[in-house]
């Protein structure tokens, strides 16, 4: 499926069109407030980029930050590296201080100051702000954000730049990582193991610059969102299950694996529905959404062809809402490794890891904001590793990645040392031995908060559903099927609509699995007779008629 439009089909209309043929929703074409700023958009303008392509010469290469981990240096390597960091210092070289202010209106304007803005945008990693500050404070440099950002650009100053190697199709490997071994890496869950974020992504081709592109508008995009209201670093992200998006697409790829296609391609069709609504209000969480968990949802169910699509549709709709956006640089990076799903896979998890690192960097914002997305993170990267108790690889049970809005929501109302702590082995999945006894005392703490009429039996429900399936989480993993399946009825019954489905599914591919076939299908006859489900055949008539 080609990605790019022709310049007869690349019209507003004609998107619009592609856009209703897919949905089935009517656009009006009108344009939505842009908060995202021009000069945000994109690394560099369209005609520098193009002459630097052409150009052939190699990408700057810069290590990754933030939640890349390496072995502690020992003592003598990390003396060495001390005297090499004040080698480096000693030889940067800056102009006296003027005593009137500079402007810098030229190019060659910013020359007598390159290396010590390398020191402090790539070195160090400081935020554009802080960077302003020094540079005025102490060189009385003046300049505009803008102006720092195109500079930068020339220069070819981009954070988290993927290395030049050669392009090598292995796997995801585990070796030994010393000191001086500066390839990025990652922490698996399980068990502290370290994995190299594979050779795959760190490309020898000129495509890498797609890849480059798509990593820094992770940070032009929350850049903007918080340049556009600065109270958008204390808005509630993430609490409770209100968007519905994800869960589609998870209901619709479990139908597709039970070859139920014809209810799976309706819910399917629900789906792409929500993209419009995410796009029509850029957040933290939607952007996430929409450029990490549904893409690696996708990926990881093996659906190539319908990640395509996905692509397809976002890329035109971020078109017709926005014109040139984060959005549609993402998008084209996924074109360009379309056809390696592994590659894709590690992709998404450098893309978890810069929007990680990135909003744990801003100053102001929510801490519980910062945890969710290092969670998120954590929950991508967990998927390549295998369960220390089978052969197949941790799937979304129990919607694992979107759960942590429900477990964020429990911090907010529960408020519980106890449970953050159980929470905390739930997300990785590594229980201690006293993890049942411990949540079963938190649901007879909860009951008793109900019955003293202080928690509303709403967020009870939600708080019984959490820890029931932290519960069947634990037996599951501990292979006791007998309470896995006590508790998995548990959260049906608390359960509704598309939730619902997605516990259900699961529950039925264990009980077939573990004995229990009859159970398993009448379970499945329950579920296809839910009212939701005839609620979406009725949406979806409705949208074709």
């Amino acid at each position: 499926m080609d990605g790019s439009p022709s310049p007869a089909e690349s019209g507003p209309l004609a998107l619009l069109a592609i856009a209703g043929d897919m949905t089935g929703l009517v656009f009006d074409g009108d344009e939505v407030d842009v908060f995202i700023k021009e000069e945000s958009t994109s690394p560099a303008a369209d005609g520098d980029r193009s002459s630097r392509s052409k150009s052939g010469s190699p990408p700057i290469k810069f290590k990754t930050g933030g939640l890349t981990h390496r072995i502690a240096d020992s003592p003598t390597s990390s003396g060495s590296s001390q005297h090499r960091v004040a080698k480096r210092k000693t030889a940067i070289k800056v102009p006296h201080p003027s005593p009137h202010p500079v402007v810098p209106r030229r190019i060659e304007d910013w020359e007598p100051w390159k290396a010590v803005l390398h020191e402090l945008y790539i070195s160090q990693n400081r935020i554009l702000r802080d960077i302003i500050q020094i540079m005025e404070t102490n060189y009385n440099l003046k300049a505009t954000p803008k102006m720092y950002k195109n500079q930068f650009a020339r220069w070819g100053f981009f954070k988290y730049a993927v290395k030049r190697r050669p392009r090598i199709k292995t796997g995801i490997f585990v070796e030994h990582v010393g000191p001086e071994d500066d390839s990025p890496v990652a922490i698996s869950p399980d068990a502290g193991t370290i994995y190299k974020i594979g050779s795959p992504l760190l490309y020898g081709n000129t495509d890498s610059r797609a890849v480059q592109s798509g990593l820094t508008a992770v940070g032009r995009f929350l850049q903007g969102y918080i340049e556009h209201d600065a109270a958008n670093l204390q808005l509630e992200e993430v609490a409770g299950f209100v968007d519905p998006c994800y869960r589609y697409f998870k209901v619709a790829m479990d139908l597709f694996d039970q070859k139920e296609n014809v209810v799976g391609g309706r819910v399917l069709r629900l789906a792409f529905l929500q993209i419009e609504r995410k796009v029509s209000k850029p957040s933290m969480k939607s952007f996430s959404d929409l450029c990490i968990l549904v893409p690696h949802l996708l990926i990881e169910s093996g659906r190539i062809d319908i990640l395509s699509a996905y692509l397809r549709y976002l890329s035109r709709l971020a078109t017709v809402k926005f014109g040139k956006h984060p959005v549609t640089e993402i998008v084209a990076s996924f074109v360009e490794i379309l056809d390696d799903p592994e590659e894709i896979m590690r992709y998404i998890m450098l893309l978890a890891q810069v929007n990680a690192d990135t909003i744990s960097s801003m100053p102001g914002v929510l801490d519980r904001t910062v945890e969710w997305a290092s969670n998120q993170y954590l929950a991508c990267q967990r998927t390549i590793s295998p369960s220390p108790h089978t052969d197949q690889r941790h799937g979304h049970h129990m919607l694992r990645l979107e759960s942590q809005s429900v477990y964020w929501a429990q911090k907010l109302i529960f408020q519980d040392p106890e449970a953050n702590e159980l929470a905390q082995q739930w997300m990785v999945r590594q229980f201690n031995d006293d993890f049942a006894a411990r949540c079963e005392a938190l649901l007879e703490k909860l009951q008793e908060r109900v019955a003293a009429g202080v928690m509303p039996l709403v967020f009870s429900r939600m708080m019984e559903c959490l820890f029931v399936g932290w519960l069947s989480d634990y037996y599951e993993t501990v292979e006791d099927w007998d309470k896995v399946f006590m508790y998995s009825k548990r959260g049906l019954a608390l359960s509704t609509d598309e939730q619902y489905v997605i516990w259900s599914l699961h529950l039925e591919g264990l009980m077939k699995n573990n004995g229990r076939p009859r159970e398993a299908a009448d379970l499945k006859k329950l579920r296809q007779e839910l009212d939701w489900m005839e609620s979406v055949r009725l949406q979806v008539d409705m949208l074709t008629m």
